[in-house]
């Protein structure tokens, strides 16, 4: 049972024909007997493009992963350089505090002198006696005890009231900046332990080599693809080749057997024509000077041998029958030589 395959022209994607192809070719189809139709587009070019789609998603796979990974590592490092900022900040603020409590100094300086009051005066020891009172972990003595008991009973001085209020405020900005260097420095330890981390992978590299690899397979595939498609090709070239080179062939042995046939039948004719001359040239042996017709001659002239019938119609009726013959014959060789010469013109384009 045949397969007729009728190509879907103009449609890129092969593999459909249009309502218009699809009703004739159902036409034609029903007017073959035995036959099945069978509608594919262009079977390379559906290769083409398989081959390419997949070189296309394996370079989107591919770049997903480094992109996924990039995407990772800038994160990463988003971060990093978020934590150092902040660090920064941290550090310019704790110097500022720093400078803070510093400057608190001056103003102790600036208080003394607006009040007079000087380091070996009992208002100052009793201010540093106050001092101690309030620091952590501190021994008093039974006299300083009994001094400060005095102190409250009699009350703080203006300057020492001062003086108390800005060592308060010392100590408030030398907290805040120790809590501040506290957090930068744990700041920097984060940062140590993320870049050790990142030192134990390496994902960037191992991305790279995995896409790589995609594309490597990709490309082994889309090279495999393209050899066999240019194999069929030329299997595909050289089948038509040897199918055309045979037809050429038979082409050439049919006309080989025609010309002999033509040779033949050309061969026959002049037989015939002889013997109808030898029939003939009893009736016309009275007159010498009758033509002869040659045997070997390319062509004969009809006209000649209608003279040749008009000068002997005089004879008996079975001359005249003769001639007549050899007239046809004549003219059936002459369309012989016609058709010979146009077969040797074929042979020779």
């Amino acid at each position: 049972m045949g397969i007729s395959i009728f190509a879907a022209s103009n449609n890129k994607d092969g593999l459909f024909v249009t309502n218009r192809h699809a009703e004739k070719d159902s036409h034609d189809s029903k007017n073959t007997k035995g036959g099945k139709s069978i509608f594919a587009g262009d079977f390379n070019a559906q290769n083409k493009n398989t081959i390419e789609l997949k070189r296309k998603l394996a370079y989107k796979r591919a770049m997903k992963i480094l992109n996924d990974t990039f995407a990772s590592e800038q994160d990463i490092d988003n971060s990093i350089k978020g934590l150092k900022e902040q660090q920064e900040q941290l550090k310019q603020e704790a110097l500022k505090d720093k400078k803070a409590a510093i400057s608190v100094q001056d103003e102790r300086a600036e208080l003394m002198e607006r009040y007079g009051v000087t380091e070996d005066s009992e208002e100052q020891k009793d201010l540093e006696l106050l001092r101690k009172e309030f620091q952590p972990d501190t021994v008093l003595t039974d006299s300083e005890k009994e001094r400060l008991a005095e102190i409250h009973k009699k009350g703080l001085t203006e300057y020492q009231k001062n003086m108390m209020e800005l060592d308060g405020k010392e100590e408030v900005y030398r907290q805040r900046a120790s809590q501040k260097e506290s957090s930068a420095n744990a700041i920097s330890s984060s940062i140590t332990d993320i870049e050790l981390e990142r030192l134990k992978t390496h994902p960037v590299a191992d991305a790279t080599r995995e896409a790589d690899e995609i594309m490597d397979a990709a490309n082994k595939e889309l090279i495999g693809g393209l050899w066999a498609e240019a194999k069929d090709n030329i299997d595909e070239k050289m089948e038509e080749a040897m199918e055309k080179a045979e037809k050429e062939a038979e082409e050439k042995e049919e006309e080989e057997k025609k010309e002999a046939e033509r040779k033949k039948e050309k061969l026959e004719l002049e037989k015939r024509i002889e013997e109808a001359k030898l029939s003939s040239s009893v009736a016309e042996s009275t007159r010498p000077d009758t033509p002869v017709i040659k045997s070997d001659s390319t062509s004969f002239d009809t006209t000649e041998v209608h003279d040749i019938i008009q000068e002997s119609s005089g004879n008996n009726s079975s001359a005249s029958r003769a001639e007549k013959e050899i007239q046809k014959l004549v003219e059936e060789l002459n369309l012989i030589m016609e058709d010979l010469k146009g077969a040797k013109v074929d042979m020779n384009v």
